[in-house]
């Protein structure tokens, strides 16, 4: 009776082939401590029946007495033993009908349980890397954590999963590609880690970049998971279906800027400059790829959206989408590529590409100006392309922040005696006479120093350059001829205000200041005095050599008309062009600007210059055309011979007696 207790107390229904032990109409009451028992079917009208234990000990009594009967027969059981036959016929039957129980639960609730617990678990991404691929797959390291397995501690046997995009209002998307995993143990109530390397055979390209794409866009988004799996459990092997949503995290490159910019080669054959550099960012994703090899990328360039007026943040987001005004201006290609979580430094080369068509070289001209200019700018990087695994074709699009160089082309100036009050003559290379001051045969200016910004020298050409002042100036002077010890007033004459400096440019003679100049000349010192007085060209030396170079000055165009009301454009001195060819306000703007911020107690003048140069490298050139700069507030120094301006015959006691002069002390300022 203890054992039917056991073995049925449990049991809210019992199966059909019991059913007949239960108590009859007839029985019904006989039982003292009966319990209540529904054994009917939904749908059933019977009332409930009731379960008794001494209906069912005289139900195993009924089923036993054929046994007992037979032996009575044959005279080996007397009545007595009727009631022992029944006893153990009652307890052979119990732990058989106990068994068949249990098998029934093995063979038919067990599968269900373990499929139940399959689909209420819950997997996330521990980490992930990707790398390195081929044509046909990546290997895939990946850590998932499993969540509500259940409370029975299981073994997943060896298994392939298929991958998939999500897809909305459907089980899943299109197919990825499949990964296998290796037997994994499952602990009971309890996360688990899984880990596993494999590989993943990728079955669609455009599934793939579907997928990875928003994610290297910095969007997290779901895979699905599908497959079928052997369970051990209890001994017993199950097999289960496998449904699972795998969130994959954002895995956006922060901070990412090209630093340490570097002109390498330039090649005119194929028409592209070779730029090195180093980028670095940051990545907070547990998504990472190593390994990938050496990738290439496509470089586009927005000119408006980098213009420096342009606000950091607009730039930015303007610059950062692949629009119309998007020119492609070359190919980054980055040797031993890797995405790892937290800090990334990684070697790059960017191959500027002029063959690409005229867009392309107006926009690279813009690039290196405003980068000569020292101005960041933003480059839109869209790839890898040309893989192996054609797979990781366009699957991402990011930003490159280029930082411009740190120390501008021109680093500042020098205005003297030599250089801006008498001037070269470009055909002997010694100053210019007193009465041979013409355009094309005298050249004065300004000496101008310079580096190039990367570890090569760098050749310019054609250089054009129109120089402003910080902040417009006025002034009122009077010129004085001395002729013996006579100073004699011979003009006075107002200058509007202003901020225009000069225009600046490269010419044949610039070198006359250096006779020791040498752009590989010939070794006859005749024939290298002549290239070199025919020279126009500059070469700046890479980091941190700094050289010095002379720059002709002369009026910017409509600059007379606007510094002098009086309509006077012409010669100052005479109306002769051979003694000034310049108006008056350009002849003493040298000497008024000295003055001007000498009395301000600075011993410079900062200037910022805008114009446009040929750059050559090696046999690959930069048009003038396509080229611009701006160097933003270059120091312009002075001597004192500056501010007490004198002119006059070249040597001899007769240069001593008359000469043109004018003074800090004949130039006013208008009150500030």
């Amino acid at each position: 009776r203890k054992a039917l207790r056991q073995s049925f107390g449990r049991l809210p229904l019992l199966p059909a082939g019991l059913r007949h032990m239960l108590p009859t109409a007839a029985e019904r009451g006989f039982a003292a401590a009966d319990v209540p028992l529904v054994t009917a079917q939904s749908g059933d009208s019977a009332p409930p029946r009731r379960f008794s234990f001494a209906i069912v000990q005289a139900k195993l009594s009924r089923c036993a007495t054929p046994f007992v009967a037979g032996a009575q027969a044959a005279g080996r059981c007397s009545s007595r033993c009727s009631l022992k036959r029944r006893t153990a016929c009652c307890l052979v039957l119990t732990p058989v009908i106990s068994l068949a129980l249990a098998l029934t639960l093995a063979l038919a609730v067990l599968p269900l349980c373990v499929q139940m617990f399959m689909d209420a678990a819950t997997i996330s991404l521990v980490n992930c890397s990707l790398g390195p691929a081929d044509a046909t797959g990546i290997d895939v390291a990946i850590a998932l954590r499993l969540d509500n397995g259940g409370p029975v501690a299981a073994t997943i046997r060896a298994f392939d999963a298929v991958l998939h995009t999500q897809a909305d209002g459907a089980e899943a998307g299109a197919e990825i590609g499949r990964l296998s995993f290796p037997t994994l143990p499952m602990a009971a109530s309890a996360p688990t880690l899984l880990s596993t390397t494999s590989r993943l055979r990728v079955s669609s390209a455009a599934a793939f970049r579907a997928a990875t794409a928003p994610l290297l866009r910095g969007e997290a988004s779901e895979w699905v998971v599908r497959g079928e799996a052997t369970v051990q459990v209890l001994g017993r092997s199950v097999r289960v279906r496998l449904r699972k949503r795998l969130r994959m995290p954002a895995t956006r490159m922060e901070e990412m800027r090209a630093t340490d910019v570097s002109i390498e080669r330039g090649d005119n054959a194929t028409g592209v400059l070779t730029v090195a550099s180093r980028v670095s960012f940051f990545s907070r994703s547990s998504l990472e790829l190593v390994q990938m090899g050496a990738l290439r990328v496509h470089a586009y360039y927005d000119a408006g959206a980098n213009d420096p007026a342009v606000p950091a943040a607009e730039r930015r987001a303007r610059a950062g989408r692949l629009s119309s005004s998007s020119v492609r201006v070359g190919t980054v290609l980055l040797p031993n590529y890797e995405l790892r979580a937290g800090y990334n430094e990684l070697e790059e080369q960017i191959h500027f590409d002029q063959s690409l068509g005229v867009e392309a070289q107006e926009a690279i001209g813009h690039f290196f100006g405003r980068w000569l200019s020292g101005y960041e700018q933003t480059l839109l990087c869209v790839g890898p392309v040309g893989n192996e695994a054609a797979f990781l074709d366009n699957i991402s699009v990011t930003t490159t922040e280029v930082l411009g160089v740190p120390t501008p082309l021109f680093t500042g100036g020098l205005m003297a005696e030599e250089h801006t009050v008498r001037g070269w003559d470009v055909t002997t290379g010694a100053s210019c006479d007193t009465f041979q001051q013409q355009t094309g045969r005298c050249v004065k200016g300004a000496v101008v120093y310079g580096k190039a910004p990367g570890r090569r020298s760098l050749l310019f050409r054609d250089l054009v350059y129109d120089a402003f002042f910080d902040a417009p100036f006025e002034y009122s002077a009077t010129m004085r001829v001395h002729a013996g010890p006579l100073p004699i007033k011979f003009a006075s004459f107002a200058c509007r205000p202003s901020d225009k400096f000069a225009r600046l440019s490269s010419v044949p003679g610039m070198w006359a200041f250096a006779p020791g100049h040498n752009h590989s000349y010939s070794p006859d010192p005749a024939v290298a005095q002549r290239q070199r007085l025919a020279d126009s060209t500059v070469v700046l030396e890479g980091r941190p050599t700094e050289g010095a170079f002379f720059l002709a000055a002369e009026p910017q165009p409509g600059q007379a008309n606007e510094t002098d009301p009086s309509g006077r454009t012409g010669p100052c001195v005479l109306g002769l062009k051979d003694v000034d060819p310049f108006d008056c306000c350009f002849t003493t703007r040298f000497t008024a600007a000295a003055c001007y911020y000498q009395a301000r107690g600075e011993d410079s003048i900062p200037i910022t210059a805008s114009g446009n140069a040929t750059l050559v490298v090696d046999d690959w050139e930069l048009p003038a055309a396509n080229f611009g700069a701006t160097i933003a507030r270059v120091p312009i120094g002075f001597t004192s011979a500056l501010t007490d301006f004198r002119v006059g015959i070249n040597g001899g006691p007769l240069g001593r007696q008359f000469f043109l002069e004018f003074t800090c002390e004949d130039i006013a300022f208008p009150p500030a």
